[in-house]
C-alpha cells in the first residue's frame, strides 16, 4: 500500500510539473525563468535611426520577446502589464500581442490572447524615447489555464551602457536610503536598491 501511495505522488508531481511549463517567455532565443527582467537599452530604430527601446526591432524580430506554447493544443489566456517607476521621457508606448496593438493609455492594461499548439506569439511592446536618462518598469503578467506566467520589462536611456539588451532574474533584496540607511521597503522618490546578484541601482518611485 505505501508503494502505490508512493507511486501516486510520483505521478501527481510528475502532472504538475508538466502543467508547469505548459508555457514560457523567450528572449533571445532563449527560454527565461519565470520572474526574470529583460533590460533594453534605448537605441537606433532600423527605419528613421530614431531613438526607441523596442523587446522586438524591426532588424532583430526572431530575437525579440515571445511566450511559447509548449503543448499540443492550442491555448488562450489574459495579459496584463503594470507600468511602475517611469522617469523615461517616452512618446507613445505600444503594445502588441495576440494579433492587435495598443497604445498604452494608462499604467495599467490587460487583453486576451491565443497561442496555436506548438507555436509561439511575439510580445512587441515599444516607446520613442526623447532626451536624456530616465527608466520605465513594466511588469507583464500572462495567465494561461488558471497558471500566471511573469517577465519585467526594463527600459532604460544610458548612452554610456554599450550592450543593448541585458536578462537577469536577480529580485531586490534590500532597500537604502541615498545617505545608506536600510530600510524595510522601498520608499518613495529616490533610492538605492541591492538586488539579489550583487548588484546596487539608483531607482526612482512615484
Amino acid at each position: 500500500m505505501k508503494r502505490i501511495f508512493t507511486s501516486l505522488a510520483l505521478l501527481c508531481a510528475t502532472l504538475f510539473t508538466l502543467h508547469a511549463q505548459d508555457c514560457v517567455f523567450q528572449y533571445e532565443g532563449k527560454p527565461l525563468e519565470d520572474g526574470a527582467t529583460v533590460t533594453i537599452n534605448a537605441a537606433p530604430d532600423a527605419l528613421f535611426g530614431e531613438p526607441e527601446c523596442n523587446t522586438n526591432p524591426a532588424d532583430d524580430i526572431a530575437n525579440g520577446l515571445f511566450i511559447v506554447n509548449k503543448t499540443n493544443k492550442a491555448l488562450s489566456g489574459s495579459a496584463k502589464i503594470t507600468i511602475s517607476d517611469k522617469t523615461l521621457q517616452t512618446g507613445n508606448i505600444q503594445w502588441c500581442m495576440g494579433g492587435t496593438c495598443q497604445i498604452v493609455q494608462s499604467t495599467t492594461m490587460t487583453k486576451s490572447f491565443s497561442i496555436a499548439a506548438n507555436n509561439k506569439t511575439a510580445i512587441q511592446y515599444d516607446c520613442a524615447v526623447e532626451g536624456e536618462g530616465g527608466e520605465m518598469t513594466t511588469k507583464l503578467e500572462a495567465t494561461i489555464g488558471g497558471k500566471t506566467y511573469t517577465v519585467f520589462i526594463h527600459f532604460i536611456n544610458d548612452p554610456n551602457l554599450h550592450v543593448s539588451s541585458t536578462t537577469t532574474t536577480a529580485k531586490p533584496v534590500a532597500y537604502y536610503t541615498l545617505d545608506g540607511r536600510q530600510v524595510s521597503q522601498r520608499p518613495r522618490g529616490v533610492c538605492l536598491v541591492k538586488f539579489s546578484d550583487g548588484r546596487v541601482r539608483k531607482m526612482v518611485s512615484k
